[in-house]
């Protein structure tokens, strides 16, 4: 019988890959042929630690859109593979490199080829940004963007996790008013051109000036698409992207100025699946705290939201049945609470959701900062964030397990100065990891399930500037099907 290495590759091997995007992930794959005449064994599955992964960042979020100004803030893109140990079964010593690359140019940004090693690099180019990791160093990989500008009503920080492309995603964020304004950013990391859809969802229901609604994107490109000019004056909007022809990323980046007053800025990025059973992680306290959901059905939806705290969970009268509309949204503000925590929804039919968190100054013009934090899978495997050039801020880990109690294995920082540890999260409760000076954060549940998310403040002359970035899971493993040929 005669091995062929390497002839079946993605389009066989990845398909089945559980939580892995086509065309974001790589494995090695193998093809077996049977003599003439003879007969191969039947096919057998097994998990294979990804070679090849892919992660897409927005890059210059307010630069590109038809008829709104551009705003150009300070772009930095880090990215990193985890350090030895930290992903189970991953070679000690084995080869790879981890790569930025601007857009359609292929000219590299960065590169490191160092396990751990944190690589970042500036962009002012309105393009996004790929990150590709080969070999050894493909297991793990994250990447984040930071977004920073101020000195003016523009002000803000948005840190925003770059993604698996996929050909679904829901976006939770925005509203209205004059000087509210929302930008859909879709990014084809692909070599074909993507056709993309959108649906925006509204507190009467669907808007019918975004249906049917396609756009065409380019290979190695994106479009930045104004929601205001499909749902003008809509207060709650939910926004649902759909690709066919391959596979995109897409964040819902918004910048609010009331009147006069800078609010903020920050990313939407994906919210988990419609679900009748999710958490919202990382929701910081010490401003006002909403949330948002959309019922996709065409039946009413009710839904019970909890606060799952630091003491256990919180039941708050008001939030004990909530009404959702069918193919509509509805905003719930949320009770103040002590400390960060997560927000924990159920419901009769199936929901999205996010929830709005602000900071502001105490000065008469207050004004402040904003994150968008959604409801988010479970972690099961390894997940983390890396934190470029957010010296003299305070970051957190938050982690918020659920109806059982979980354990996760917490690494700080990169390189030898890196800190371990093992954090317990009591059942529907959250627990806070204070990340110091970390420039990146690496989470591995052990027992348990548990949702997370960095929280990153600071202010800049007594105004603050705030965001939170959410977890996912890292492409770390795929399944291997082997091909084989039973007769001739």
């Amino acid at each position: 019988m005669t091995n062929v290495t390497g002839i079946v590759r993605a389009g066989v091997v990845a398909l089945a890959a559980a939580g892995l995007a086509v065309g974001a992930t790589r494995v090695g794959g193998s093809l077996q042929l049977a003599a003439a005449g003879g007969r191969a064994g039947l096919a057998e599955t097994s998990s294979v630690l990804v070679d090849q992964a892919s992660l897409v960042c927005p890059g210059q979020q307010r630069l590109g859109a038809s008829g709104l100004r551009d705003v150009k803030g300070t772009v930095t893109v880090a990215a990193a593979s985890p350090a030895p140990g930290v992903v189970a079964g991953a070679p000690a010593t084995a080869s790879g490199t981890v790569q930025l690359f601007g857009g359609p140019s292929s000219d590299g940004l960065g590169q490191t080829s160092e396990r751990g090693a944190v690589v970042s690099a500036g962009s002012t180019a309105p393009a996004s940004v790929l990150v590709r990791a080969r070999g050894a160093l493909a297991p793990g990989l994250v990447a984040t963007q930071v977004w920073r500008h101020g000195g003016d009503d523009d002000r803000g920080l948005a840190v925003t996790p770059c993604q698996l492309p996929s050909s679904d995603a829901w976006l939770v964020g925005g509203g209205a008013g004059a000087s509210r304004t929302e930008r859909v950013i879709v990014t084809n990391p692909g070599a074909n051109a993507v056709s993309v859809s959108l649906e925006v969802l509204g507190r009467t229901g669907r808007i019918d000036a975004a249906s049917g609604r396609t756009v065409s994107v380019a290979p190695l490109s994106r479009e930045v698409l104004s929601l205001d000019a499909v749902a003008p004056d809509e207060p709650s909007p939910v926004v649902h992207v759909s690709a066919t022809g391959g596979v995109v990323s897409a964040v819902l980046d918004e910048q609010w100025i009331d009147g006069a007053t800078g609010r903020g800025i920050d990313d939407a990025t994906r919210a988990a699946s419609p679900g009748t059973d999710l958490v919202v992680p990382g929701v910081e306290t010490g401003g006002a705290v909403w949330l948002r959901l959309a019922n996709p059905g065409d039946t009413e939806a009710l839904a019970r939201v909890r606060l799952l705290t630091g003491k256990g969970p919180v039941q708050p009268d008001d939030l004990r049945a909530v009404r959702v509309p069918a193919g509509g949204t509805v905003d719930v503000p949320v009770p103040r609470n002590a400390g960060p925590m997560g927000l924990g929804i159920r419901s009769d039919h199936a929901l999205v959701a996010a929830a709005w968190t602000e900071r502001r100054a105490t000065t008469a013009d207050r004004m402040g900062d904003f994150a968008w934090t959604p409801a988010t899978p479970e972690l099961r495997g390894v997940a983390g964030v890396v934190l470029p050039g957010l010296q003299g801020t305070t970051k957190r880990l938050l982690l918020t397990a659920g109806s059982a109690p979980a354990t996760v294995r917490v690494r700080l920082g990169s390189g030898d100065d890196a800190r371990v540890s093992t954090v317990p999260v009591a059942a529907d409760s959250t627990a806070v990891v204070d990340a110091g000076n970390a420039d990146a954060v690496w989470v591995v549940p052990t027992t348990g399930t548990v949702r997370g998310a960095v929280s990153v403040a600071g202010a800049d002359g007594g105004v603050p500037f705030f965001s939170v970035a959410s977890l996912s899971e890292a492409p770390v493993r795929a399944q291997s099907v082997p091909v084989r040929q039973v007769r001739n």
